[in-house]
């Protein structure tokens, strides 16, 4: 391999990792959407739903207007306001989606979710996946 293809491949990775988005990337964002909330979303979840993907179950974890815990195989963080939820799915250092839920009338959860990018910021939602979350048990 010659100097100049060692230096593109150089380059590509370290483009490749610049545009990795991590969970220091995200903290702001969630910081700035939570706010004020009547509502405990600890406990057990699902996001079995006939018209929208599994993503698995869910375990959170509430303290004030920030949660976190684990969406079947991601480790969440997340914000809540008022009726909206704010979710970082990642694994290891890597945030793979952000997604925005709305609440539902029945006390469950939906909205958008986007791969690789934070959802409502610098680029377009259009490639984005439907999630619900409904309580399990009590």
């Amino acid at each position: 391999m010659n100097f100049k293809n060692i230096l593109l491949a150089g380059l590509l990775a370290l483009t490749l990792s610049a545009c990795a988005l991590t969970r220091s990337d995200t903290n702001p964002w969630l910081e700035s959407k939570a706010g004020k909330t009547s509502d405990n979303i600890s406990g057990k979840w699902t996001t079995y739903d006939r018209a929208a993907p599994n993503w698995g179950e869910a375990n959170f974890i509430q303290e004030g207007s920030r949660f976190y815990g684990t969406l079947g195989s991601y480790y969440v963080d997340g914000s809540i306001d008022g009726d909206q939820l704010y979710l970082v799915l990642s694994s290891g250092k890597k945030v793979y989606y952000t997604a925005r839920l709305n609440k539902n009338p029945d006390g469950g959860y939906a909205g958008r979710v986007v791969q690789d990018g934070i959802i409502g910021q610098s680029r377009s939602d259009e490639g984005y996946q439907l999630m619900t979350l409904r309580r399990l048990g009590n």
